[in-house]
């Protein structure tokens, strides 16, 4: 048995190492969320502004590329080329005044070897202590929340909503018919701008705003609806409320 170990070691040392398959990365660097297919395959069924692929083959491939916009869909589609054992990494921006999307190449980087891994000989005796590993601890910092942008509403759910509050004379019930429509939902925090913009008070728009912060799926962009008040009062108030958060 020894004697056949020592020429499987050889040969499985001097086989050539194969690089991982080609990866593939996008991002979108001011943080818009993006719906990606590739070779006509969703790759993300929530919008998400980061999605990483890999075990893919080299060469080209065809990309599909959908970011939701407040009055529009940008949309590109367009081919890409991988190199073989590189991770590529591309950039997605959304070009406003042209109405597009421009894709750009931000990095190739070599994908490191996979290890050898060598299996030792079986020793005919069992260890004189078998070793008996602890049980895992729990740590609930890393327990996993829900997302805050499942259920998005959508721009079509986000104008009937306005037009519910607009037909109401009271602003107690506009502000009931907002919480409602968004207690078990997400929003954007551009959408949310034009909801607080439905109601006729401050201090209504005020606390409607500190109750959807939490329902808010972009939060890195609540400062949009800031232009919507009148009073700095009011935006103070509000940036001591998130930052409490």
């Amino acid at each position: 048995m020894r004697k056949l170990l020592l020429p499987l070691l050889l040969v499985l040392l001097a086989m050539p190492v194969l690089v991982q398959a080609s990866v593939l990365t996008f991002r979108a660097p001011i943080g818009e969320p993006f719906y990606l297919k590739l070779n006509g395959k969703l790759v993300n069924h929530k919008a998400t502004n980061f999605v990483r692929i890999d075990h893919l083959r080299p060469g080209k491939h065809y990309v599909e590329v959908k970011v939701r916009g407040r009055h529009r869909d940008y949309q590109l589609n367009t081919k890409v080329y991988l190199r073989d054992g590189y991770e590529t990494n591309y950039g997605i921006d959304v070009v406003e005044r042209k109405g597009r999307l421009k894709l750009r190449t931000l990095s190739q980087v070599p994908l490191l070897p996979p290890p050898v891994v060598v299996v030792p000989p079986r020793v005919p005796y069992p260890p004189a202590e078998p070793y008996i590993p602890a049980p895992p601890r729990y740590d609930d910092r890393y327990n996993r929340r829900e997302s805050r942008c499942d259920y998005l509403l959508t721009r079509e759910d986000t104008d009937r909503l306005a037009e519910a509050m607009k037909s109401r004379s009271f602003e107690s019930t506009k502000l009931t018919i907002a919480r409602e429509a968004l207690r078990n939902s997400s929003i954007l925090a551009e959408d949310l701008k034009f909801i607080l913009e439905q109601f006729d008070y401050e201090s209504t728009r005020v606390e409607f705003a500190k109750f959807a912060y939490e329902y808010v799926c972009d939060r890195e962009r609540f400062y949009y609806i800031y232009d919507v008040f009148k009073f700095d009062s009011s935006v103070r108030e509000l940036e001591a409320y998130t930052s409490r958060r």
